[in-house]
């Protein structure tokens, strides 16, 4: 099996630079697969190469949907009205075929602001009442319709080697929203009780398992305030792993509830990969949006085993600040799933990677445990110095 060496590309970087010349520059770093990003996320991302900022207010469709595919084309976000971009990832995949490279097609799911904000009804609903306008619930029949659909459209417009699910699961509560704040914490536990859906989907679900929605959010808003009372000293972090995992058994009703969650989050990946399999498209899936580290993917509604279930490989997101961290996540997942079922992401910035040194060490460390392969985040957003360290760490494993 070819190890997979992936780098993610926009299409705004596409339609700056030009399709082939950005392919000829992520096959000179060695990479023999490319993911493309057609309904990237609202965003503003600095370019060191182009020193400027793309902005992007819009969780916009860099593509032109398939308006007869969708149920209720109406939820969809607005279409970028940069033509260029909606151009580019078609001629980026078109290059990169021809370069030999692999083609694969990241589709954003649950974690769209534009719908969420003109769609209320359809978000996550925490205890208080409270909707998350970037959190689409994934128990929503209208959002998994929505999904499902876009699943079909990108694989039939693109004709991609595979998919990439990014946020096909329940978001955290804390989301690092323009100036979000949170000046009293109620902790690692606190955090994952603030991301527990009520929204009516989700209701119902907990009632067909014979679970009490109404008494289940009573108990959590009283673990909340529990936790926020007690105005702690600072925890560590691995203390609050072991609360977070305590909770679960201290009190079965909120095991019982993640059983419900995780039933949601496995019913929309099963429809979407029999979606893909019918177009003849492969599906991988992250480890968890969020969730850090790996062995917490549970905490968004599905842990790796189950993500495993529905796809071919797990890009495992170990965005930490050391290679000790990365390679001990990388390490945990293959004690549970096979090593070649895994790819290393990385966060090729400098928050998350201090040296060259560094990098090829989590490369290093993906080879030898037979991984499947790596990938790296993302070519418009790395400076022409970075870009080299990717280069060198590919060569590590050729």
């Amino acid at each position: 099996m070819t190890f997979r060496r992936s780098i993610n590309l926009f299409p705004w970087d596409v339609a700056h630079e030009g399709a082939s010349t950005c392919v000829e520059a992520i096959a000179r770093l060695g990479c023999n697969s490319v993911i493309l990003s057609p309904n990237y996320h609202r965003a503003r991302l600095f370019r060191p190469r182009n020193l400027g900022f793309y902005n992007r207010p819009i969780d916009w469709c860099d593509f032109n949907p398939t308006a007869a595919l969708y149920e209720d084309p109406s939820l969809l976000p607005p279409v970028n009205p940069d033509e260029r971009c909606r151009g580019a990832c078609h001629e980026a995949a078109t290059s990169a075929r021809a370069a030999g490279l692999e083609v694969i097609v990241s589709v954003i799911g649950c974690h769209n602001s534009t719908i969420g904000l003109a769609h209320p009804e359809l978000c996550v609903e925490n205890a208080f009442g409270d909707r998350y306008a970037f959190a689409l619930c994934p128990a929503q029949p209208r959002v998994r319709s929505l999904l499902a659909s876009l699943v079909a459209d990108l694989c039939r417009q693109y004709r991609p080697n595979a998919l990439l699910l990014d946020s096909f699961c329940f978001l955290d509560a804390v989301h690092r929203e323009h100036h979000e704040l949170m000046f009293v914490s109620p902790g690692a536990f606190g955090k994952h009780l603030l991301s527990m859906c009520f929204c009516p989907a989700c209701r119902e679900l907990h009632v067909r398992q014979g679970i009490d929605p109404e008494s289940l959010r009573v108990q959590v808003r009283q673990l909340i305030k529990a936790s926020v009372e007690r105005e702690p000293l600072p925890r560590s972090p691995e203390g609050e792993r072991d609360e977070l995992t305590a909770l679960m058994l201290e009190f079965p009703e909120l095991l019982a509830s993640q059983r419900v969650r995780c039933g949601a989050v496995e019913g929309l990946l099963q429809r979407v990969q029999k979606v893909a399999r019918e177009e003849k498209v492969s599906v991988h899936n992250q480890s968890g949006l969020l969730a850090r580290p790996s062995a917490r993917a549970w905490t968004e509604g599905a842990g790796l085993r189950e993500r495993a279930r529905f796809c071919e490989n797990i890009f495992i997101q170990a965005f930490f600040g050391s290679a000790k961290e990365a390679v001990q996540d990388l390490t945990w997942a293959a004690s549970i799933l096979p090593a070649e079922r895994l790819v290393l992401s990385h966060m090729v910035g400098e928050d998350h990677i201090p040296s060259e040194g560094d990098l090829i060490q989590r490369v290093a460390a993906a080879r030898s445990v037979g991984a499947a392969g790596v990938s790296f985040y993302n070519y418009g957003l790395l400076s022409a110095a970075r870009l080299e360290w990717v280069h060198r760490a590919n060569q590590q494993t050729q």
